[in-house]
């Protein structure tokens, strides 16, 4: 399906993300520009699939980049650490991008996820007890915003 940057934009959105293994890199050069243009900020999403070289000459124009590390929609994926290279890889092209991780993120896997580069977490934990992993969660976001 097409969507369209102008009326997205005007519908409210602020930021708007796009699978980059579903366009060619001159493609995504004129997306990204069309999102910008429709004053949204851009992100880029990759799939596990996806190489991290694909960023290259698209990192300094977009906003988020945004990392797949499992299959959010089934349990029985679990989270996969070697995406983390990813993460590694992509703040090296770049300081200051918000770099976001899902697919399975539990507290377990956060703080790695920080040292790598990541700042941005989707976590819909779907186990048992989740009000303990929330916390546990909670716990470890507040040790990040205290420098610890």
């Amino acid at each position: 399906a097409v969507v369209s940057t102008q009326s997205t934009g005007e519908a409210g959105c602020d930021c708007f993300l796009f699978q980059l293994e579903t366009v060619t890199d001159e493609e995504a050069k004129t997306l990204v520009g069309k999102i910008k243009e429709a004053g949204m900020k851009a992100g880029v999403a990759l799939s596990q699939e996806c190489e991290v070289s694909r960023l290259e000459g698209l990192v300094k124009d977009v906003d988020l980049v945004h990392i797949s590390c499992g299959d959010p929609c089934h349990d029985d994926v679990p989270f996969n650490p070697e995406m983390l290279e990813k993460v590694a890889a992509t703040r090296k092209m770049h300081k200051k991008i918000l770099i976001e991780i899902e697919g399975n993120v539990t507290s377990d896997d956060v703080m790695g996820a920080v040292k790598k580069g990541a700042n941005l977490f989707v976590s819909g934990y779907k186990g048992e007890k989740p009000d303990k992993e929330f916390l546990a969660m909670r716990q470890i976001i507040n040790k990040i915003r205290m420098g610890l």
